[in-house]
Parts: C-alpha cells; structure tokens; sequence
C-alpha cells in the first residue's frame, strides 16, 4: 500500500486502546505500510495528543475504561476542528443499535476484532478518500470564501461610489430647502434623485427608480443621471438660449420624451426601463411643473398638514418609442413640501404581504409637519420598518436607525422640496 508521495505528507494514524499488545499489533501494521503513528491508552490521552499534533485518522477500540471509544468520538466531533479526522471504531459489536449509536457518536467506519489485515487496509483506503474529497471541499470552500468577500468589497465600494453621487444633504437654493431619505435594499441602488440650478430662477430636480434590484440597476440610474448631466453641461437639452439671448426652460414632458428615445431599445430580450418624475420650480414665484412618468404620485404637504396630490400618470421611460406624456402645473406656497418618492414606501409588505400604501404615507409625512425635516425622515424609516416586524437594535437622531441590509423588500428613496421663504430678486449692480 503506498501512503506517501513527494508531494503529500504521509497520512498520520492516532491508534487508542487500553490493551498495550493490541496497540503494538495495529502500529507495527501501520508503520509498515508508511503511516505515522501515535498511540494513546485511553480517550482523555488521545484528547490530548489530537491537540499536539496534526492527527488525520483515529482507530479507537470501543471498550475502554474512563472514556469509551463512543464517547471519545462525540469529544472529537465536539471540537469541530479541522481539517476533518476520520473516525474508526474497533469493536465485537455487530448489533444495528449499535452501530447506530455508533454513527451518531460521529464514528465514520467500523472494524470488527479480531482485526484482519486485508480489511483494514480498505476500510484506510476508504478513509484516504473520504479526507481527501473532504480536503478538496475545504479548499472550494476557502476559495468562495474569498471570491464573496472580493465581492462583498466591490459592492461596498460600489455603495460608496453611488453614495457619493446623491445631492448634499438639507441645501438651501433661492428660497427653498431640499432634503432626502434614501435607504437601498441591498448594497446599491435603482433609485437615484437629484436637483440642480437652471437659468432665469428656476431649480431642476428628477427622481428615477429603475426596474429591478442590484447592480445592473444601480448602472443603469447612473446612466439616466448622467444623461442629466449631459444635459446641463454638453447638450444643454434642459434649458436653451433663443436668438435675443433669454433663457428658454425645457418642458419636462419634453426631456422625458428625449430620454425614452434614447433609452428604447430594438431588441425586445432586453427589458430594462425605469420610472421617473422630473420637474421645473420658479423660485421667484413658486410655480413649477413636473411629468410623472409610471413613478408614484407626488404629492404637496400644506403648512397645516392636508396633502394634495400632483401628477397626471403616464408610462414608464424606455418601453415604447410611441409613448408620450402632458406636464401638470403646481404651485408651492411658503411653508409647503413637495414630496417625491419611490415604490419602495408605498409598495412596502408587513407579514401579511399587506402594503404600506400611498394614505399612511401621507398621513405619517402630513402628521408630522412641524417637525424638523430629519426628525420627518426618522419617523418614516421606523414606520417602515415597524411594518416589516424588523427588530431594531438603536435608534441614532442624527444618523437614523441602526439595522442590516435587505430588511426592506425594495429600495426607498424619498425627496423633499420645501418652499422656506419668497425668493427676492437681488437688482444687479451697474
């Protein structure tokens, strides 16, 4: 029998049995075929010696005094080491509850005494293979291992990546103050907002949720978001200058319509569309107006709670190229909220697969008005995970609810625009 090779260590044996001449029977046998050997008079030795020295198989006489052969096997299993070490009980016994007992103490294989020689060499053989497949299992393992946790940085960096390209928190432009909540089901994001200034006293702002989870999602919302970035940098599809030099503010439907041309695609395995609001305000004035494009209903928080829905509904963007869409006028009076925000509030399921709703949003959000806008925000995040039954270990004011991923089904993104002030127009100096 060959047990060593130029590139393995031979296979090492731990013989344990009360009986001096049957230890030296069965390692006179082992080191004759190549194993190294170790030998222990009684379990607790053996305990012992497994914790010294790297040990791959046992062969334990059943019958012995103090720790049997049984239950030297349940200690073994109990310390869970690894790499794994192979079980052989010695024994008289033949009965099936026996050998059950056995199997369930955490022995692998049995020998019968007296002990042939021809049968323990197979009985090693098979022992030989069991190590090595669970050696090459252990191996697999260390390497998924190490490709989840090379993923599990990626995503993170990836979170940080689209962290980064959110809006600053609780900006004040030209009368109005902007926050958001935004909370991803996993590591990224299918939701993405944004707001920016226009010419001639106008704020821009869009919300996309893009169908789908993870990263393609998250992808495929930068990409719309760069989109709007091309728009007010390169392209300038958002806003124009005419021929007497006066800046022209798209219609929202327009650029809605110009982002699902560009975002079609001919090729109908590929099914990825997004919805979207995107909207102009007049900060002089405070009217705007937005298009609704498959997103969720928008809605005016008053300054004495009652809430107002804005929006005209319509399709999502890149479906079809023959879609199109109307624009709804608003206006924001001092004091009041326009809040824009993803399926992932109003679509989000308790036990019962019951959804929050568009009303407790609404009500929770109009409720609390007074509060101070990261207070808002903290009431919703609890509600929603109250409705999910999700066990919260502390709450932090400043920097919200402490909890894991994936407690929500989806991602949720709010975005609020509160009209703070009328904005006066500055005369410019001669």
């Amino acid at each position: 029998m060959q047990v060593m090779s130029a590139e393995r260590e031979p296979t090492t044996i731990l013989v344990v049995d009360d009986s001096s001449s049957y230890r030296f029977l069965l390692s006179s046998l082992l080191k004759k075929w190549g194993y190294r050997v170790f030998e222990a008079d009684q379990g607790e030795k053996a305990l012992e010696v497994l914790q010294q020295q790297p040990i791959h198989m046992v062969i334990s006489d059943w019958e012995m005094p103090v720790m049997d052969g049984l239950a030297l096997c349940r200690a073994i299993r109990h310390r869970n080491a690894t790499p794994y070490v192979y079980l052989i009980l010695v024994t008289a016994r033949h009965s099936v509850e026996d050998l059950t007992a056995g199997i369930e103490a955490g022995a692998d294989d049995f020998l019968s005494k007296p002990v042939n020689a021809s049968e323990l060499q197979a009985r090693l053989y098979a022992g030989q293979r069991i190590l090595k497949l669970e050696a090459n299992l252990a191996l697999r393992n260390a390497k998924l291992v190490q490709a989840w946790q090379q993923m599990e940085a990626d995503l993170q960096a990836a979170a940080r990546l689209q962290h980064s390209l959110l809006p600053a928190r609780n900006v004040s432009l030209q009368g109005f103050s902007i926050d958001w909540l935004f909370i991803p089901s996993a590591y990224v994001s299918g939701d993405m907002f944004q707001f920016f200034a226009l010419p001639d006293h106008h704020i821009g702002f869009y919300c996309i949720d893009v169908a789908g989870h993870g990263v393609t999602a998250a992808m495929h919302s930068l990409a719309v978001g760069r989109q709007f970035m091309h728009g007010r940098t390169v392209e300038n599809f958002l806003a124009r200058t005419d021929d007497a030099g006066r800046a022209v503010i798209t219609p929202p439907h327009e650029v809605v319509s110009l982002l699902n041309q560009r975002f079609c695609y001919e090729n109908d395995d590929v099914q990825s569309y997004f919805t979207m609001i995107y909207g102009v305000i007049n900060t002089l004035d405070g009217r705007g107006r937005l298009c609704q494009a498959g997103h969720p209903t928008p809605f005016i928080v008053h300054a004495d709670g009652a809430t107002t829905s804005i929006g005209e509904g319509g399709g999502p963007v890149g479906l079809f190229d023959t879609l199109s869409w109307e624009d709804c006028a608003f206006t924001l009076q001092p004091g009041e909220c326009l809040c824009l925000y993803s399926d992932g509030i109003s679509e989000c399921e308790n036990e019962e697969s019951e959804q929050f709703g568009e009303a407790r949003l609404r009500a929770l959000l109009g409720d609390n008005h007074a509060l101070p806008r990261a207070e808002r925000f903290l009431q919703l995040e609890l509600a929603l995970l109250e409705w999910r039954n999700v066990q919260l270990d502390a709450v932090d004011p400043q920097n919200g609810v402490k909890y894991g991923n994936s407690n929500l089904n989806d991602d949720v993104s709010l975005l609020v625009i509160e009209r703070t002030s009328s904005f006066v127009q500055q005369e410019e100096k001669p």
